[in-house]
């Protein structure tokens, strides 16, 4: 008995080593970064990728940045660490935030309907709530997804998106269902925007960005001379590198509509470990996973993707707009923050994403295929 019962210690405390092990950060050897820069150009070179960041960033400092490719084809211009680059859907989480400080101001609760700051609204909307906004449970169908990317090419009002939303029936009652809704997030910006009584992006000028020195993010409105900002492309049918057309903010507003830098992220992650932006409990509510009334968790807080990688506890989320993709994701416990960037539409961020945190933490295992 007294033998198994040191066997089972000694099984535990192997566990726990191991545990250990797996989830620190390294410092990468100088031939781990060769592979990953081989991994990395060869990723970029095989779905004609012309440019890409990757980083690697702990509680606001760089440790790792490394430029990839093309900015610009047409003229030649090389990515640099402080390439600008569309984000796509990671702008969801700063209209989360933007929300999330109206809530801790007092001029709005997250059970509200959005009918109160929006109330020419369809009626078949009634029983959404800004929560079922922000956690993709409202029901609401998502415009993209009726009309395509193609949707972003154009110049929208607000009455447009709605009335593309409404041409669909109700995904399901809110609050009983899943599903990702750009609708949704057009909305939230909408109600951002009524309240506060300013654009958006002047919005989270004055309440994220400035405050954070994030001088390098903004709306990325296709007019506005924005200096460093990367091209974004596509593939046409036959495989051959094209422009693509550009994203016009007005269709996005906060479902897609930013632009970013690694530095800039970086320095968005660091506030995220303090009350700086948010305090603790409004933190907490945005990166609780939503449990559905079936008992089905769907991994989504609010704004984020809070699944767990390998063990490891993480915040995350991808973001795709024409010509673009980026991912941003967070691992609180290693204090570690994983940014990447790529100039083309319709290329998976993920992989990327992933030869980056294996490389940073060994304990992981070889970077997967």
């Amino acid at each position: 008995m007294i033998i198994c019962k040191f066997i089972k210690r000694v099984f535990i405390l192997i566990l726990v080593f191991t545990s250990f092990v797996t989830a620190q950060i390294a410092e990468p050897s100088d031939s781990a970064l060769i592979k990953l820069d081989k991994w990395i150009n060869n990723y970029l070179n095989i779905n004609n990728v012309p440019g890409g960041l990757a980083a690697v960033a702990s509680k606001g400092k760089i440790v790792h940045v490394k430029p990839y490719g093309m900015a610009n084809v047409e003229l030649s211009v090389p990515v640099s660490d402080s390439t600008v680059f569309e984000i796509g859907s990671i702008s969801k989480q700063f209209v989360v935030a933007a929300v999330l400080l109206l809530k801790e101001d007092g001029k709005l609760k997250l059970e509200d309907s959005i009918h109160d700051y929006l109330p020419f609204l369809p009626g078949e909307w009634l029983g959404v709530t800004v929560k079922h906004l922000m956690n993709h449970t409202s029901g609401i169908p998502d415009y993209e997804e009726i009309r395509t990317y193609d949707v972003y090419r154009f110049r929208l009002t607000p009455e447009d998106v709605i009335k593309i939303a409404h041409s669909r029936p109700m995904d399901f009652k809110p609050g009983t269902g899943y599903y990702y809704s750009n609708t949704a997030f057009y909305l939230l910006s909408m109600i951002v925007e009524r309240i506060e009584g300013k654009p958006l992006g002047q919005i989270l000028e004055s309440r994220i960005f400035a405050p954070l020195n994030m001088h390098q993010t903004r709306m990325a409105n296709p007019e506005d001379i924005i200096p460093k900002r990367a091209s974004g492309y596509w593939e046409n049918k036959t495989g051959e590198l094209i422009n693509r057309f550009p994203t016009e903010t007005s269709s996005t507003l906060g479902a897609g509509g930013l632009l970013s830098s690694v530095y800039d992220m970086a320095k968005w992650d660091e506030a995220l470990y303090s009350d700086k932006i948010l305090n603790e409990k409004s933190k907490q509510e945005m990166w609780t996973s939503t449990v559905l009334p079936n008992g089905v968790n769907t991994n989504y807080g609010f704004g984020w993707s809070v699944r767990s990688y390998m063990g490891l506890k993480a915040q995350s989320h991808s973001g795709q707009v024409a010509g673009f993709v980026a991912n941003f994701a967070r691992f609180p416990e290693e204090e570690i923050c994983v940014i990447v960037f790529m100039n083309r539409y319709r290329v998976n961020s993920h992989k990327l994403k992933y030869a980056v945190l294996h490389t940073f933490i060994p304990g992981l295992g070889s970077i997967p295929d």
